[in-house]
């Protein structure tokens, strides 16, 4: 089985914290007439053996092979889900999803880039179904069309690993990013003014007159505060607390936000991933 290579104490965290949230909400709607499904959109083998494929300053180094967010979601037994949806865009890894596949599960495995899929996935839901969408890119894969779509459907909770890192990387605090990085942000935030407003115009006065280049606040709190406002525009509720994953030297590599986008369902949902996002 080939098995994907990245991670740390960090990525520990984010499966566990998935693992509890999937196993209460699991647990809540097991007496409801509801089709209860779990969609994880980047997929990967469905195992990960913890030893770096970016910086191992950045990730940390480690060996052991642990399971992965598609056999986490597997193993919930209380209540099992009536579906698992696993997309993969890359193709051995997609293949290697099928030794996942144990008889008598509803498995779907999609190799496809996400924001492709999951729009398909979500225009195909009935009105009896819900489900779980958890949004992990190895990078910043996530368009914030995606995103939107799945806020519209009414039917799902959505986990989203922001990678905050590499997005802070991409926008410099002396001066605004150039073309190329400013057309990207606009793909993750949605529009040009939902992120380029942490940039201004410093407070002293320009030498020679020269025009001051627009800055922003060093550090990564004002970036993922704006991301943050936008999931609130488009989704019901959004989980108050978010978790910042670090690595081993304490730098923040993502910030783990949980939004729900049905309105009936949406306080006891974002209640029950707060307490875990808080507590645990």
């Amino acid at each position: 089985m080939t098995q994907t290579t990245f991670g740390g104490d960090w990525t520990r965290q984010k499966l566990e914290i998935l693992s509890r949230y999937l196993d209460a909400y699991t647990t809540a709607l097991k007496n409801q007439q509801f089709r209860l499904i779990y969609v994880d959109a980047f997929a990967g083998s469905g195992y990960w053996n913890p030893k770096s494929e970016y910086a191992p300053e950045d990730y940390g180094d480690f060996h052991e092979v642990v399971k992965g967010s598609a056999s986490k979601a597997l193993d919930i037994r209380d209540k099992s889900f009536d579906q698992l949806v696993f997309i993969e865009e890359d193709p051995e890894r997609s293949e290697s999803l099928k030794g996942l596949s144990p008889e008598h599960r509803d498995i779907r495995i999609i190799n496809d880039d996400a924001n492709v899929a999951l729009p398909k996935f979500c225009a195909a839901m009935s009105g009896r179904d819900r489900a779980v969408v958890f949004l992990d890119p190895f990078k910043t894969e996530v368009s914030w069309g995606t995103v939107e779509i799945i806020a519209r459907t009414e039917k799902i909770d959505c986990w989203i690993l922001f990678p905050i890192m590499a997005i802070t990387r991409m926008m410099p605090v002396k001066n605004e990013p150039g073309h190329a990085l400013s057309a990207h942000l606009d793909r993750i935030f949605g529009e040009r003014r939902h992120w380029r407003n942490v940039y201004s115009i410093p407070a002293q006065l320009p030498l020679f007159g020269d025009e001051q280049p627009r800055q922003r606040e060093s550090g990564t709190e004002q970036i993922a505060d704006r991301y943050r406002e936008r999931l609130e525009s488009v989704f019901k509720r959004v989980a108050p607390t978010r978790r910042q994953l670090k690595n081993s030297t304490n730098t923040p590599l993502f910030e783990l936000f949980f939004a729900a986008s049905n309105p009936r369902g949406a306080p006891k949902a974002v209640g029950i991933a707060d307490h875990i996002l808080r507590y645990w």
